[in-house]
């Protein structure tokens, strides 16, 4: 296996786990994705607005007030 090859798996690993807390609206576990100092800058997709949250817990936040109505996946 390649390094090449191994970081393809690993991210392709990672970006299911967290589409699968995503679709499940587990804002818990998504929010797991995310380093204490983070930023989402959401482009339309989930709030409607061009808006950044700064940290996990603006980052719950939102997930928590959208994730019912949004429904992401794939």
């Amino acid at each position: 296996m390649t390094a090449e090859t191994a970081l393809n798996e690993q991210v392709s690993a990672w970006l299911a786990d967290f589409e699968a807390a995503l679709a499940a609206g587990d804002t818990a576990r998504a929010v797991e994705f995310f380093a204490a100092v983070s930023y989402w800058r959401d482009l339309v997709a989930f709030t409607w607005n061009i808006k950044t949250m700064e940290g996990t817990a603006a980052i719950a936040a939102m997930l928590g007030s959208v994730l019912e109505d949004v429904a992401p996946r794939n």
